[in-house]
């Protein structure tokens, strides 16, 4: 066997560095969740009165749906192409064909049932959070024999409140509708992996930590400048660069669920530098 170091092809760093030598997936998800955004705020402002405007309210919503399907697919499948055309990695065996409708349509459906029932698990969770931590002082307070203030704990339990979201959609939803999207057989196998990996639960929750801080912590951040131009240059600039960084951590979760919930092609996947 060769000495020659081998380079390891699973991880966070072979993950950002896929990321960032996919300057397509960059373009097609920035653009493309611009586009998102600013279709989703019309949407909001669409009256319901009239059947059409029902009609156009209900396509709109079906065209956001398919988008962003189209994004987050786009870019798993790029991840997964350049990380199996990496050598010293094996290639799958090519599919007989496209699957049929009967195969991916319940894993579809399941993942976008799972996804509302998720969504309105959060929002609940948000409305009860002053009550919680009304709750959650007072019990303190008995018990510590000390006065816990309701107001201060519920403003340290939002400066982490990305947790929950983190851990419902990241950790639990994303690995499942990432194995729908890839077509993989079984998706509740291919999640399993995602699940059972402690890298994958420290690595998100560190891309999800930088993505929402750094935005908000940007927005919220005003520099010391004079004058409506420059604070206007200032604010545009802030939220691009938040923007950018918080895209790119979502890349690098993208590449991280899609390396990790594919079955292994090695014991190590490494591959071997040796010129040949």
């Amino acid at each position: 066997m060769s000495g020659a170091p081998r380079v390891s092809q699973r991880g966070v760093p072979s993950a950002v560095l896929r990321v960032l030598h996919s300057g397509r997936v960059w373009l097609i998800q920035g653009v493309g969740t611009l586009l998102w955004l600013a279709l989703a705020y019309a949407w909001l402002w669409i009256r319901e009165a009239k059947w059409w405007q029902l009609a156009g309210s209900l396509a709109l919503a079906l065209f956001l749906l398919y988008l962003a399907v189209f994004l987050q697919r786009t870019a798993l499948r790029v991840y997964r192409r350049e990380r199996q055309s990496t050598p010293g990695i094996p290639k799958p065996r090519a599919a007989a064909g496209r699957p049929s409708v009967r195969d991916w349509l319940p894993g579809a459906v399941l993942v976008a049932l799972l996804f509302a029932a998720l969504a309105w698990l959060s929002a609940s969770l948000r409305v009860a959070l002053p009550d919680l931590t009304q709750a959650a002082a007072s019990w303190m307070t008995l018990h510590l024999r000390r006065p816990v203030d309701p107001y201060r704990l519920r403003a340290r339990v939002e400066s982490l409140i990305f947790i929950g979201p983190w851990f419902l959609f990241v950790v639990f939803w994303l690995p499942l509708a990432a194995a729908a999207l890839l077509g993989e057989s079984g998706i509740w196998q291919a999640a399993a992996r995602a699940w059972k990996s402690g890298r994958y639960w420290l690595s998100t929750l560190g891309c999800v930590a930088v993505g929402y801080l750094s935005f908000w912590k940007l927005a919220e951040w005003v520099p010391r400048v004079r004058g409506i131009p420059g604070e206007s240059a200032g604010m545009a600039a802030r939220l691009v660069l938040g923007y950018i960084v918080a895209l790119g951590a979502w890349l690098v979760i993208l590449s991280l669920v899609e390396e990790v919930i594919a079955p292994a092609a090695s014991p190590d996947d490494t591959q071997d530098l040796t010129p040949a």
